[in-house]
């Protein structure tokens, strides 16, 4: 964690994990047993914590290029570098609508990604994301005529396995993963973080009074990926999502007695698994 200490008295704290992979020429550690060349773990651990004293941890993207950097110049048998760098955020503490100098809570589980590759010549290529960004909306989602149903492709499954019923409401909640790519080594990194995840949440939600339909987790994830895009256009080439379903069941469907069920099916229980996992890529690359 980095404590960066602003004169007006306001503490900024920004904390981040960090892993490192090199390649290089280190073929004689395996073949003859030699570490001559291997940076030792230890090394590489210190080294990104007196990285850190330099910079100001503004944002992951900036600190994994300035990482990479300073290992290509030290080491001139490394040929290629990836830098992952994890931020946890914290949230500034309100006192009486008022927000504190130096005091703060971790609010979300959500996940800042960057990952930064660079070969020895070459530029950096760096790439954004986000993990663990748990949404959840109650109402306006539907699962129907699939497969089994009728309506679908295949109305009646020869297998005779389809035993899931339609559902026209039901909730649907997910922790979407997502990750892009930059098209260049000055992009607005945190702005562009803020208004890919302001597009998520936008097109996952729809507007406040009224919601937005979701007839199917792959359209929804389709519309979010390409909101994503367009809002931090130019600065993404290209952008992956992925949103595993996290279910929550009505009480009744449990095995239990009916006068046990919540007669205003308001009562949901958490399943682990089996879940789907939707996946999602949008690209502004021309296709050859």
């Amino acid at each position: 964690m980095k404590l960066n200490r602003h004169p007006d008295g306001t503490h900024e704290p920004r904390e981040m994990t960090v892993n490192t992979l090199l390649w290089g020429d280190f073929a004689e550690s395996w073949t003859n047993g030699s570490n001559a060349k291997i940076v030792a773990t230890e090394t590489q651990k210190n080294t990104i914590y007196q990285l850190a004293k330099t910079h100001t941890l503004s944002s992951p993207e900036e600190f994994g290029m300035y990482i990479c950097e300073h290992f290509l110049k030290m080491y001139d048998w490394i040929t290629k570098i990836k830098v992952t760098v994890h931020e946890d955020p914290w949230g500034r503490i309100m006192i009486d609508g008022k927000q504190h100098k130096h005091a703060f809570t971790k609010t979300t589980s959500e996940r800042r990604t960057a990952e930064v590759t660079q070969s020895r010549g070459s530029q950096p290529v760096v790439m954004g994301g986000i993990t663990n960004f748990i949404v959840l909306k109650t109402t306006q989602s539907s699962f129907e005529k699939f497969v089994g149903h009728p309506g679908s492709h295949m109305p009646k499954d020869p297998s005779g396995w389809t035993t899931l019923g339609e559902a026209q409401d039901r909730s649907f909640s997910t922790a979407v993963e997502s990750s892009w790519v930059f098209s260049t080594t000055k992009a607005p990194f945190n702005d562009c973080y803020a208004k890919v995840k302001d597009a998520f949440i936008k097109q996952f939600a729809g507007p406040a009074d009224t919601g937005v339909p979701s007839p199917s987790a792959q359209q929804t994830q389709h519309e979010m990926c390409l909101a994503a895009l367009e809002a931090c256009a130019p600065h993404i080439l290209d952008i992956n999502i992925a949103t595993p379903n996290l279910h929550y069941m009505p009480l009744h469907s449990l095995s239990i007695p009916p006068h046990m069920h919540a007669p205003n099916a308001d009562v949901f229980f958490p399943i682990d698994g089996p879940s789907g996992y939707i996946q999602s890529t949008a690209s502004r690359r021309s296709k050859l």
